[in-house]
């Protein structure tokens, strides 16, 4: 494995400003990123295995189903770029597929997660150089030094494409330009799912992993900002706005309350909420209009026929 490198190191400066920021505004808010302590992406990776779940679910079927495909279209494939790696657990169905890769570039926000799972990549895939590259993939500000010549593939499973607005999918999609190079791929997944009562069900499972998720950005406001938040005070709710066609997770205030981070003072009424997450379920057409703007175009596409309207996208640069 080699040495983890850094793109945006995040600080507790930046988890401070993010905070304070969300929650002075009238919809209180924290950004979704900073869920990913290595607590929270070791909970992600449990709500993946809830029942309620579908869309880790219903990706893996699809991918194992398409990854000898990818191999012919992609006979060169060399080098798997992830955004967002958290656990690699679908990745390693394509480094097990593509006989030609020699190196794979995880790239995620919490560093000692990343470390582990790179540790066991390269266990498992000696083969493979594993490059981990820790910070905020959405705002990449040093140069990678990839191989020009190395035929590229970056991959977005899991839907996380609908964590942005229309707006920062367009940027995420631009930004992506960089890492697959002008002659390189894009393999993503995109849930456009509507069935409201199998959406909520999959972001408010029974076991409770996915509120045990929410409540832990809580947990880590506190643990590092050195706030007061009562955690037993708020409770999990996830809605679906259909007027933004997504869900949205929040926490919710179960008393009037006030909390205080870094010497600045929050109050709580009772019902109010922290919003947490946007999960978009984009339409497929709603997709790919985004994507062509960004100069991707459709070469594949992989649609679950069981359970969901889940897809995966095959693309490529238009330019």
């Amino acid at each position: 494995m080699n040495k983890i490198l850094e793109i945006l190191p995040t600080t507790d400066a930046d988890f401070q400003r993010d905070v304070i920021f969300g929650l002075s505004q009238a919809q209180k808010s924290i950004p979704c990123k900073w869920f990913y302590d290595e607590a929270g992406s070791v909970l992600f990776e449990e709500i993946t295995k809830t029942e309620e779940y579908y869309p880790a679910r219903v990706e893996t079927r699809l991918l194992k189903q398409v990854v000898a495909e990818v191999a012919t279209i992609l006979p060169e494939l060399s080098l798997v770029v992830e955004p967002g790696s958290g656990a690699s657990i679908k990745t390693r169905i394509l480094l097990s597929s593509q006989r030609q890769l020699s190196a794979y570039i995880p790239m995620d926000i919490s560093e000692d997660f990343l470390k582990t799972i790179a540790q066991q990549l390269h266990q498992d895939f000696p083969h493979i150089k594993t490059i981990p590259v820790v910070g905020d993939f959405t705002n990449i500000s040093v140069p990678l030094e990839l191989d020009s010549h190395a035929q590229r593939l970056v991959f977005f499973p899991g839907s996380t494409i609908g964590n942005f607005s229309p707006q920062e999918a367009s940027c995420l999609l631009q930004s992506f330009h960089y890492l697959a190079g002008n002659d390189g791929w894009l393999l993503i997944g995109v849930d456009s799912t509507q069935d409201q009562a199998q959406l909520l069900a999959a972001y408010n499972d029974k076991a409770g992993v996915t509120a045990e998720f929410n409540k832990n950005l809580l947990h880590r406001v506190n643990r590092e900002l050195g706030a007061n938040f009562a955690q037993a005070q708020f409770a999990h709710e996830a809605r679906f706005n259909s007027v933004e066609g997504r869900v949205e997770m929040h926490l919710v205030s179960l008393s009037e309350q006030t909390v205080m981070i870094a010497e600045n003072q929050f109050q709580f009424a009772v019902g109010e909420t922290i919003f947490t997450e946007s999960c978009y379920k984009y339409t497929r057409q709603q997709f790919l209009d985004i994507a062509s703007a960004c100069g991707w175009c459709m070469g594949y596409a992989w649609q679950d026929q069981i359970e969901s309207r889940f897809e995966l996208f095959l693309l490529k640069p238009t330019r």
